[in-house]
């Protein structure tokens, strides 16, 4: 009832807000700096998302709106029994929700596969990846190092309607299991297409990955995506001691599987083929950011987890690219098991009400030994005072 009475007071303090400021937000486009910070009105903890019993923990977090669901994907997924690939871990796992109103808490009630007790990865491997992995199998090693795999995570999801299909980001790594350390070996896109399964196709043609997008040496551009009209912007993250750089890159949404075809921002109004002459456009989270429009205050706004932080950050723009605001922050996320700081706060922008004032915000929250849950948290903005 606390929690019902403090909504009710940030929505009346909200009405107040929006017939002062009128249309404040569409006036201030024209504007060449930032937007002025708008105020968080309200911060209500709701509990943890409600997920399959059997899901031990996950993290990553991306999701998008598909047909009426609201479809997320993630990392590394632990379980406490056994898929029907035979094991108690994913590398990556997806899961829907079909209740869009998310008042009263968000329920990922539907798995990638019907009718499996527990999910099982999504991303397919090429048949070089599977016999590689099939020889490194710590159960039936053939090949040194027993144990070695190469994996796929989860990352941005995307509903192209236009091509009736979906984009899905993800990284690829090589690493040894039960040994912390791991190497990158790039960032793809996905495609899924309803009735034809999920596919990785070819990307970068005539290079070492060829169905990855861009490959370990390159800037990935798969830490946060928004499709505006028909382009798609994503941002690349690149790490700067302890801070994460966001650089901004987009394409055409119907070539976005074709690496020449995309443009990196350089500053200003320019765009260059060259990815050299990318500018780092704000400072994002670690595990990604999430990055929306938010219809309600008219401009684009970044939701993000500060890095070796609990702390949740937000900015807005006028533009993908910017001028991005200063962050400020929203909340302080729960501590974590054994000192383990949260990340991978993201926005879920389907979830939104009163045209974005309201939005719904998860993070990963460790609460144990390869055990997390996602804590979900309702935020209410309001505009800025005029």
């Amino acid at each position: 009832m606390r929690h019902k009475a403090a909504y009710i007071l940030a929505l009346l303090a909200l009405a107040v807000i929006c017939i002062r400021s009128g249309a404040l937000a569409d006036s201030r486009g024209t504007q060449s700096g930032p937007p002025p910070i708008p105020p968080v009105l309200s911060v209500i903890s709701m509990g943890a998302v409600t997920q399959n019993p059997v899901i031990l923990g996950r993290d990553g977090t991306f999701s998008t709106l598909v047909d009426g669901r609201s479809l997320w994907t993630f990392g590394d997924t632990s379980m406490s029994i056994k898929n029907k690939n035979g094991s108690n871990w994913d590398d990556n796992s997806m899961a829907a929700a079909t209740n869009l109103d998310a008042s009263h808490g968000i329920t990922l009630n539907k798995n990638y596969e019907p009718g499996s007790p527990a999910p099982i990865e999504f991303l397919p491997y090429t048949s070089a990846e599977a016999k590689y992995n099939a020889a490194h199998n710590a159960d039936h090693c053939t090949a040194k190092s027993c144990g070695a795999e190469f994996a796929m995570w989860g990352g941005p999801v995307l509903w192209d309607a236009a091509g009736k299909r979906l984009l899905l980001f993800y990284d690829e790594i090589w690493r040894i299991s039960g040994q912390s350390n791991w190497k990158t070996v790039g960032t793809g896109i996905a495609v899924g297409i309803e009735g034809g399964g999920i596919t990785r196709p070819v990307e970068n043609p005539g290079s070492k990955t060829p169905n990855l997008m861009w490959s370990a040496d390159d800037v990935a551009y798969g830490c946060g995506s928004v499709i505006v009209g028909d382009m798609l912007y994503s941002y690349g993250c690149v790490l700067d001691f302890v801070v994460m750089n966001y650089q901004l890159a987009r394409v055409p949404l119907a070539q976005a599987l074709d690496k020449s075809k995309w443009s990196y921002y350089a500053g200003g109004e320019t765009w260059s083929n060259d990815p050299a002459d990318a500018v780092s456009v704000f400072q994002g989270g670690a595990a990604g950011s999430s990055v929306f429009y938010n219809s309600f205050l008219g401009e684009y706004m970044a939701i993000y987890s500060q890095p070796l932080s609990d702390d949740i950050y937000f900015r807005v723009a006028y533009a993908p690219e910017g001028p991005w605001s200063e962050q400020s922050l929203i909340f302080t996320g729960q501590a974590g098991w054994n000192g383990d700081t949260d990340y991978a706060g993201l926005a879920h922008p389907e979830f939104a009400q009163h045209n974005g004032a309201v939005q719904y915000v998860t993070y990963a929250h460790t609460t144990g030994l390869l055990q997390q849950d996602l804590p979900l948290t309702q935020v209410v903005f309001g505009r800025p005072a005029p």
